[in-house]
């Protein structure tokens, strides 16, 4: 029965361990794309940062717990401001490719045609009071 419990004991937090090893990948990824080149995006987003605007794109999608909250807010920020854009990722799936998303909640920071932020889980609120109108 002992040597049953290590083996549980042992499976149990390699299964942890994988866990948070992908965590760290995923956000490590994501700081990886600050200060690179945003690719041509289509539709208003696209047009928007091809002509060197700031942007704050909010990445989501319908099955996110953590995005429940937030979402209603940045949509109400995307009425408000051109610079702020809400992107459901089992809609646009080409978007979320485009600039890495790996993970929901994102959101993408650009200025000038660059990343230059990129934040997993709830954005920082400096960062929201920098795109509130």
């Amino acid at each position: 029965m002992g040597t049953l419990m290590t083996v549980v004991a042992a499976a149990i937090g390699g299964f942890f361990l994988l866990m948070a090893g992908m965590q760290l990948l995923v956000r490590w990824k994501a700081r990886s794309q600050t200060g690179k080149a945003v690719p041509s995006l289509a539709g208003p987003l696209g047009k928007h940062v091809g002509r060197g605007r700031r942007a704050l794109v909010y990445f989501h999608s319908p099955g996110c717990g953590a995005c429940r909250p937030v979402t209603p807010r940045l949509k109400e920020m995307s009425r408000k401001s051109e610079s702020v854009f809400v992107v459901d990722v089992s809609q646009e799936t080409d978007t979320a490719r485009a600039l890495n998303v790996m993970a929901t909640p994102s959101f993408v920071e650009i200025d000038s045609g660059k990343i230059v932020g990129f934040h997993i889980g709830m954005a920082p609120p400096e960062l929201l009071a920098r795109f509130a109108s």
